[in-house]
């Protein structure tokens, strides 16, 4: 009988060890999952993922190796994925490591603890080639983002950009077959997607060459998004004003335009009139004219005009500076004159009156007596 506990209790302890590790164990083809693009070198990385169902509550692990140490470690959280949908994940590496050698990348996708998915990518740094091309600046803003591309023969490149919200990326594309020669070569974009004001962003390159194998330079660079707009073209006179200004930003303007016109006189500049119209919405490429009428019409006299155009934030964002040359003068006692006017006609315009009723009058009579 004891014997018979014995071997019971043994067989439930191997049983306890063994159902754990089925658990964990999770078989890949359950999910129709995997990592399609993975890009890394010592500074930074971005790893694609495709699934062709919808998944939810993924994690994704990625971590930097080299010389068998583990230089730096990513997780991130992948809520949900829709069918025959990609998701790419980009980052910055934090080491120090920057010796040369083979550098190896490895991704683990997992779903409740379990594995369903692994990839390897492998670079080498600090092997000297003579670059085709030089990457020589990328800006990157609320507008879009710009790179100077200097060719060191003819090359045919294609152009790969990402705006990244953290770790997400919230637009991207890809320029294709771009023909540089001899000469430097700017390619620019402007960003399709509405940007919060005040937040971080980045804007993500690779420019990719096929020969004499395929490979990448990449560079990444941060941004503060804000509104942005500025005045094109500017109208004023003595009765009043108006600005037209354009949007540069993909931070929806929700600011205003101020107007403000002044005198100078011996007791220095005396502000006449200041007034501060709300402007419509703006986003990059949309202009809108915003105008004011003055309260009382300028009199004879030069006067210097402000307009300035005020942010989301109560910033200044852009201004102009004008004179107006004023002519125009009031008529002195309009009312006293317009009567002296009517008098002075009314003679004039009761002879004929007279002579018309006289006539009629001539007639009737003449009328009469053949009667």
């Amino acid at each position: 009988m004891r014997y018979a506990f014995l071997s019971l209790t043994a067989v439930l302890l191997i049983l306890s060890l063994i159902i754990p590790s089925f658990a964990i164990d999770c078989a890949s083809e359950s999910y129709d999952i995997s990592i399609i693009d993975t890009y890394s070198d010592l500074e930074t990385c971005d790893i694609t993922l495709h699934s062709a169902e919808q998944i939810s509550g993924l994690e994704l692990e990625v971590h930097m190796e080299h010389e068998g140490s583990i230089l730096d470690r990513k997780t991130f959280t992948i809520d949900s994925i829709a069918p025959g949908s990609d998701i790419t994940k980009a980052f910055k590496w934090n080491t120090d490591d920057k010796g040369d050698g083979k550098y190896t990348i490895k991704s683990v996708i997992s779903k409740d603890g379990c594995t369903i998915y692994e990839n390897a990518y492998t670079f080498v740094n600090g092997r000297q080639t003579i670059p085709r091309i030089t990457v020589d600046d990328l800006v990157s803003n609320s507008q879009g983002f710009s790179v100077m591309i200097t060719p060191q023969e003819a090359v045919l490149v294609d152009v790969e950009y990402m705006l990244m919200d953290g770790s997400d990326v919230i637009y991207s594309g890809t320029e294709k077959k771009i023909s540089i020669h001899t000469q430097p070569m700017e390619v620019s974009k402007d960003w399709n997607v509405l940007l919060e004001n005040n937040m971080e962003y980045s804007g993500r390159i690779k420019v990719k060459l096929y020969s004499p194998s395929v490979n990448y330079i990449a560079l990444t660079e941060d941004f503060t998004a804000q509104d942005d707009v500025f005045i094109s073209d500017t109208y004023e006179d003595d009765i009043g004003a108006s600005a037209t200004i354009d949007g540069i930003s993909q931070v929806p303007f929700t600011g205003s335009v101020r107007f403000t016109v002044s005198k100078q006189d011996d007791n220095g500049e005396t502000v006449i009139e200041s007034v501060t119209k709300k402007s419509p919405v703006l986003l990059n490429g949309d202009d809108e004219t915003v105008e004011t009428i003055w309260e009382q019409r300028l009199t004879t006299g030069v006067y210097s005009l402000v307009i300035e155009v005020i942010g989301n934030d109560g910033d200044i964002l852009d201004i102009e500076e004008s004179i107006i040359e004023s002519d125009y003068e009031p008529a002195a006692n309009q009312g006293n004159t317009t009567t002296a006017q009517d008098t002075n006609q009314s003679p004039g315009f009761l002879f004929p009156v007279t002579m018309i009723i006289i006539l009629i009058a001539a007639f009737m009579l003449s009328q009469k007596r053949e009667y």
